[in-house]
């Protein structure tokens, strides 16, 4: 058989070809991105963990110059005298996420606790729930918390 000049020019794909491998890739895509969102999801989360294990040194080095706690404080305000204690630049308003410091006063005490006067915490305040139960997947009960609504509450000290 005799080829012409134009069959050995004719260079590319057929669209068989071109469907086969947008059906594979679109199958890879499908498989990676679930899995992507969940290494992200996680990473988000231990940046959040970060920024709470920054918070309780400050506070843990505020309690060991001045022998109290800091007092409590409204969501993303850093509590009065805790500043020195922080990097520069740190604030309680993040992007997605605000932090809060907790010193409250229990005059009856906790249910599995009667004799605790004070619980000290910090929470998390944010509307992403997937963010939310990663931090507490991530500290896998490592640490008691508490959950209601936005908020993502993580006990530092009970005395």
């Amino acid at each position: 058989m005799h080829r012409s000049l134009d069959d050995e020019e004719r260079r590319g794909f057929t669209m068989v070809e071109v469907l086969t491998v947008a059906v594979v890739m679109g199958t890879l895509v499908r498989i990676a991105l679930p899995n992507f969102h969940e290494v992200l999801l996680k990473a988000r989360a231990a940046e959040v963990l970060g920024d709470f294990d920054v918070v309780r040194v400050a506070v843990l080095n505020y309690h060991a110059d001045r022998l109290r706690w800091p007092d409590d404080a409204y969501t993303g305000q850093i509590p009065a005298g805790l500043e020195p204690y922080l990097p520069e630049g740190f604030t309680f308003f993040r992007q997605g996420y605000d932090l809060d410091w907790e010193n409250w006063v229990l005059p009856l005490g906790l249910p599995q606790a009667p004799g605790a006067q004070a619980l000290l915490a910090i929470s998390v305040v944010t509307d992403d729930r997937e963010l939310g139960q990663a931090m507490v997947d991530l500290l896998g009960g490592a640490m008691a918390h508490y959950t209601l609504g936005e908020s993502y509450t993580f006990v530092v000290e009970r005395y």
